[in-house]
């Protein structure tokens, strides 16, 4: 749960910030961050071997078989940190005994935000959408690892050991392994970079660096204009009446 505190910056002014992220939540995303920032390095080359680019990347790594070693290593990385983030869930839920998540879980709400916050951006809006804990971007970060880990870790595993899986499916999967994990890894890739990355660090009010997922810290007045649903929950306000 957000709480509300007060530090003192560098500046050496008190700042009210509210905690967003613990400690378990920071280390995860670190750790799902490297390995994916490991797993594109190494992985775009052997996607595309016969670019100049790509040999020459290679060859700063020491050869194709250090590249594809690092890329498997970043995978069993990527692989601990799921598991790593399961096991959280189930310990606060069944052993802390806090509430499941719900407000991670898609709604209806979300919808009728992108719909929007569509119009805002293009115009026909004069206000943003009022946001709750997480944003309809941020459960789709979230959630599309659900869909996109399974493809990519099976295929991967299936490219990883072909003749093992050979001898329990046709041979034909390996190809398809390798077509399902290419594209997958493109639509991550393109997501991230283009969507993810952009309004997390590169929007008005956060650039250059959003640094909330490494401190776990959000300045109370960006948390009361990026999620303002849940700032009158902490605070007791009805940020909408004062508005009006």
């Amino acid at each position: 749960m957000a709480t509300v505190a007060r530090i003192i910056s560098a500046e050496g002014a008190q700042e009210e910030v509210i905690t967003r992220f613990d400690i378990h939540q920071i280390i995860q995303h670190a750790g799902l961050m490297v390995s994916f920032i490991l797993l594109a390095v190494t992985g775009l080359p052997l996607k595309f071997p016969d670019w100049a680019v790509s040999q020459w990347w290679a060859g700063v790594w020491g050869g194709i078989e250090t590249l594809r070693a690092t890329h498997h290593f970043a995978a069993w990385m990527m692989g601990a940190v799921a598991l790593y983030h399961a096991l959280y869930i189930l310990y606060s839920v069944l052993i802390l005994k806090k509430p499941f998540p719900v407000k991670m879980l898609p709604s209806w709400r979300d919808f009728i935000v992108f719909f929007q916050e569509l119009g805002y951006f293009l115009g026909l809006r004069k206000e943003r959408p009022l946001v709750d804990r997480f944003h309809w971007r941020e459960k789709f970060d979230y959630w599309a690892i659900f869909w996109g880990m399974p493809v990519m870790g099976i295929s991967g595993f299936i490219m990883m050991y072909p003749v093992w899986a050979t001898k329990f499916l046709p041979g034909w999967v390996v190809p398809a392994a390798l077509v399902a994990h290419s594209d997958e890894a493109m639509l991550a890739l393109i997501w991230i970079f283009m969507v993810h990355i952009f309004f997390n660090h590169f929007a008005p009010g956060v650039f250059p660096l959003n640094t909330s997922i490494f401190t776990g810290k959000v300045s109370r007045e960006r948390y009361r204009r990026e999620h303002p649903l849940e700032y009158e929950r902490l605070t007791g306000t009805d940020e909408r009446k004062e508005a009006e």
